[in-house]
């Protein structure tokens, strides 16, 4: 069952436009995400995990590229 949806935001909160699936899998969002950022040349992002339920935002982990 798809609890969570993600969305890769920029410093200023602004949606990067990667796709990540919904799912209830927050590590494989990360991983997808992360493989994102090394596709497209970003260094730093921040993953959103939203509610499907409630449309809250759950909570926002940042993510960087060495």
């Amino acid at each position: 069952m798809r609890r969570y949806w993600f969305e890769l935001l920029d410093d200023s909160y602004n949606d990067l436009g990667a796709f990540i699936p919904d799912g209830s899998n927050k590590q494989a969002a990360i991983n997808r995400a992360r493989q994102w950022m090394k596709d497209n040349g970003v260094a730093q992002a921040k993953l959103s995990i939203n509610s499907m339920r409630t449309g809250n935002i759950l909570d926002i982990i940042d993510i960087e590229i060495n």
